[in-house]
């Protein structure tokens, strides 16, 4: 095997014949040809060899060595002796009218895979954003199939003047399936209509959703026959919530030493009380009793957040769930704390779909995973205009 044929192996360059390698300090430069054949016409057909002229063209390619690299490709034009028709020679690395490679783009498109920002991906490719800008616009993802599990969350997002996106996941594979504009019931039931005629809608048996209104009462619509789970994260951020609120509100009428102190300790007031730390250097347990000792709002707040944190523990059946939840809702209401009661009033307002997730084992943790890496598209790229974009990068993402 020649030493040109090695090199054309490397370049992954086939049906070509390298001419000449040259390199300078900006750019690799590879002259090539493709070799001599017969061409059929695209007008009438028939067979050619007759070159009727020359043309010279310089075409990007995948970087090497950290450098841009051109093909100059010296194409060959032919004339059919028949019709008279012009036509260039064909090529399996050239898309017609382009002057880029197909190898550069599909090292582009495999960049778009990544979660750095248009600029990162554009400056070693030697090409410019706006390219990137028309690659992205010309994908156009298809409509996903529907899992059977799907879970479905937000996110925060500045394209469109839209707070948040809607974010669509099939819990069993982990990863998103798409992404919506926002979280409007409009936008929910326009989406999921587009299912209507193609029978995916009975492949939905569970979802997974926050305690967002506008969730449960499409998704009750257009699923009826679905299991609806709350989050056991965002039922248990109400007890945390309280917890929190009235830790803030005690603390205003401290001195400003015992004020910073509260603020200071609130990690220990949240952590599970058989976490907290005691050995010689730190004793979290006494930091605690210190603060519920001489209130007892935060005492009574504090004990029913470790409640509803063992029932998520221990119990895995409804019978068993409802009767602690009810317990603590009574609990709660008895208590006469405000802010207990606000979330004692949301545990029921929402108990079918809070119930359900102490029965079955399905979470939003892998979406709120997936909304982790799309923090960081949007931290790469100082955030993203243009929602399109921004859904098209996400997919390819994943």
């Amino acid at each position: 095997m020649s030493m040109t044929d090695d090199i054309i192996k490397l370049f992954e360059l086939e049906d070509v014949r390298i001419l000449e390698f040259s390199c300078t300090q900006e750019a690799n430069y590879i002259q090539i040809e493709v070799p001599l054949k017969a061409h059929h016409c695209p007008r009438c057909n028939t067979s050619t060899q007759f070159i009727h002229d020359y043309r010279n063209q310089r075409i990007l390619d995948r970087p090497l060595y950290s450098k841009p690299t051109y093909l100059l490709y010296r194409k060959r034009r032919y004339r059919c002796p028949t019709c008279g028709k012009r036509f260039f020679e064909k090529n399996t690395f050239l898309p017609r009218y382009a002057q880029t490679t197909n190898r550069l783009f599909f090292k582009l498109f495999e960049d778009l895979h990544s979660v750095a920002s248009q600029k990162a991906i554009a400056a070693p490719l030697a090409i410019s954003t706006m390219r990137i800008r028309r690659v992205l616009d010309s994908v156009v993802p298809a409509l996903p199939n529907l899992p059977e599990i799907l879970g479905v969350d937000e996110f925060k997002g500045n394209t469109n003047r839209t707070k948040y996106h809607c974010i669509l996941t099939d819990l069993r594979t982990s990863k998103p399936i798409d992404i919506l504009p926002n979280r409007t019931q409009a936008t929910l039931r326009h989406h999921f209509r587009k299912y209507q005629n193609t029978g995916q809608l009975k492949k939905v048996k569970f979802i997974v959703i926050d305690m967002w209104k506008s969730y449960y009462v499409v998704l009750r619509e257009i699923f009826p026959k679905a299991v609806i789970l709350i989050d056991r994260f965002h039922f248990v951020r109400q007890a945390m919530w309280s917890l929190e609120n009235i830790r803030k509100r005690v603390q205003k009428g401290l001195p400003k030493s015992l004020r910073i102190y509260f603020k200071k300790s609130r990690s220990i007031l949240l952590k599970r009380a058989d976490r907290l730390l005691v050995n010689t250097h730190v004793n979290e347990v006494r930091q605690r009793d210190v603060m519920l000792t001489h209130f007892p709002d935060l005492q009574i707040a504090y004990s029913l957040k470790e409640e509803i944190l063992e029932m998520v523990k221990t119990i895995h059946d409804e019978k068993s769930a409802r009767e602690r939840l009810d317990a603590w809702i009574r609990k709660a209401e008895d208590s006469q704390i405000p802010e207990l009661k606000s979330a004692a009033g949301a545990y029921k307002n929402w108990k079918k779909p809070i119930l359900n997730a102490f029965t079955y084992p399905y979470s939003n943790g892998i979406t709120e995973g997936c909304n982790n890496k799309i923090k960081v598209i949007k931290r790469n790229a100082f955030g993203l205009r243009n929602f399109d974009r921004f859904r098209t990068r996400i997919l390819l993402s994943f």
